[in-house]
């Protein structure tokens, strides 16, 4: 029996080799990590192996054997101790550790999705360059790293619902039926005038333009989800504006001009289409034509045609009109359609199934926008000012919904909307920031209101409650409230973010085009928080915080 090597205590203690190469130790050699190969690998023509060996912890305590540094040579385990392998930390897959790494400790990963991410560009210092800086922005947001397929689809000839339209692709009249028409309103009880006021006139003859614009629509909106139909889209809205171009040659023709109502409902669809598209100047082109479209037709005589279109007419007119007052809310340009339009809506009170609001408040609207105008001129006294601002908060306070219509969505949605443009008015007229009292709090209301309608299903029509609510949040409190469900904080901008996405998928309005721009002024009020003096309140800068946060970056959005 050979006799046992004395042991030298005094020595240093060896350490095992940690950079060894893998060949080594599969062997259970000593490596002396020569490079580019070691001497043991040289001699024996093998492949010298460097790099990080995985080990996975299911696989070896399966096997009863070590993992990582913790085994049965580990120097703070008793001698004789049996092995006992680590407790799984976490269900799922099983963590893996380097042949060196310690074990590896699970922590909670909040969900986190694309859309939570808000980053700051070189050029969002530049404020001049706002309009180049959203255009890239709605690059970033709207385009795919893989270019969409545009393939063609044929239009079938399938039979329609109505036998008389053999031109008509049946999918797409059933998709502007059955997806689009419920998407015009916030209430699913209230009728939509998208389907009470069009569908009826796909069964009369000479109807056929009006059909191919419809068709246009169904089909550029479905194509935000199969690219396939993009190039059906196209085509269809080439022909839309070919036959758009012939009656309005033939309308301006003669020593008259011939009233034709079709003009308006085409002008309605192809305006749609351009939202529903890219949301850009485009719709504003047919928007300013409608405007002078109707000022001309009032001026000729009441007609048996017009007539026979009297409720479709006075709807398109309403739609521009509406479009109108609140998009250029936000950037406070001059309103198209002035203050008298609404004056002549027959019952004012009645809240509008498609604007979810009634008249009368758009008309306030449109009051407060104006007045904002006048003074930002300087054209009106401060007394007269002061007075006529008091009279439009009190007759906002008159039009307070009761609580107990909380279960009806249209009215709901009224109410929101109602809020908003209190809120807008505070902001434009008083000055307020978020940072004011009633401003916070009145984001908070609702930002509440609109989860809880989004939650019921209703999306349609709350682009303008949630694009207010979002540019005036406070960028150093963004903790709204307590879910009373789970009782977690709720984030403002994550709250904002989601229910942008939610009402993009249930709605016409394009809400890509609206969360550039309100991406765009959260990060210029991120921006502004280290500067001692507020942007708007320098010397030679005297505005309000809406004028100088929203209105430059929120030209040629649609809030419909």
């Amino acid at each position: 029996m050979p006799r046992r090597k004395s042991v030298d205590h005094s020595a240093p203690v060896q350490k095992r080799a940690r950079t060894g190469c893998l060949t080594c130790r599969t062997r259970k050699v000593k490596c002396d990590e020569a490079k580019p190969r070691c001497t043991n690998c040289s001699r024996r023509g093998l492949t010298c192996e460097t790099g990080i060996q995985l080990k996975w912890e299911q696989e070896f305590t399966s096997r009863g054997l070590a993992f990582g540094r913790q085994g049965r040579w580990s120097k703070d385990r008793a001698p004789g101790s049996p092995y006992t392998p680590p407790a799984l930390t976490s269900p799922g897959p099983q963590p893996f550790s380097a042949d060196f790494q310690d074990p590896v400790e699970w922590c909670i990963v909040p969900l986190v999705r694309p859309h939570h991410f808000i980053n700051t560009f070189y050029y969002d210092f530049d404020l001049d360059s706002y309009g180049a800086d959203l255009l890239r922005l709605e690059d970033n947001l709207l385009s795919p790293t893989t270019p969409p397929r545009t393939t063609a689809i044929a239009i079938s000839r399938s039979p329609s619902p109505y036998p008389s339209l053999i031109s008509i692709d049946s999918s797409l009249l059933e998709y502007y039926l059955l997806r689009l028409c419920p998407l015009t309103t916030p209430s699913r009880l209230a009728s939509s005038p998208f389907a009470q006021l069009i569908v009826p006139l796909f069964g009369i003859s000479g109807q056929e333009d009006v059909q191919q614009a419809v068709m246009a629509l169904s089909a550029r909106h479905r194509s935000t989800t199969d690219s396939r139909w993009t190039k059906t889209a196209m085509t269809l809205k080439g022909g839309v504006i070919a036959s758009l171009r012939r009656r309005l040659l033939l309308a301006g023709n003669g020593s008259e001009i011939i009233w034709d109502p079709q003009i308006l409902v085409i002008m309605m669809f192809l305006c749609l289409y351009e939202i529903v598209d890219n949301c850009d100047h485009r719709w504003v082109v047919h928007l300013r034509a409608s405007e002078d479209i109707i000022r001309r037709s009032r001026q000729i005589e009441s007609s048996h045609v017009y007539q026979d279109f009297g409720a479709l007419t006075t709807f398109t007119e309403r739609f521009f009109a509406f479009q109108d007052v609140i998009s250029r809310t936000a950037c406070g340009n001059s309103p198209l359609f002035g203050i008298e339009y609404w004056d002549y809506a027959s019952q004012p009170a009645n809240i509008d199934s498609w604007m979810g609001c009634s008249p009368a408040l758009v008309k306030v609207l449109c009051r407060i926008t104006e007045l904002s105008r006048l003074k930002s001129r300087g054209d009106i006294s401060v007394m007269a000012f002061e007075q006529q601002s008091a009279e439009l908060e009190q007759e906002l306070d008159r039009m307070r919904l009761p609580d107990g219509v909380a279960g009806d969505t249209l009215a709901s949605a009224a109410e929101l909307k109602r809020k908003s443009i209190l809120l807008y008015h505070h902001c434009v007229l008083y000055n307020a920031a978020p940072s004011t009292p009633f401003v916070s709090q009145s984001v908070r209301d609702i930002l509440e209101g609109l989860r809880d309608l989004v939650k019921a299903g209703a999306t349609a029509g709350l682009a303008f409650p949630v694009f207010v609510a979002a540019v005036e949040l406070d960028p150093v409190d963004d903790q709204l409230f307590h879910d009373k469900e789970t009782g977690e904080a709720v984030s403002g901008r994550r709250l904002v973010l989601e229910t942008l996405e939610e009402i993009g998928r249930c709605s016409l309005s394009n809400i890509s085009r609206t969360r550039a721009v309100i991406q765009k002024v959260w990060r210029t009020r991120d921006m502004s928080l280290d500067e001692d003096t507020a942007p708007h309140k320098r010397r030679g800068c005297e505005t309000n915080d809406w004028s100088f946060f929203v209105g430059p970056y929120s030209s040629n959005i649609s809030l419909a």
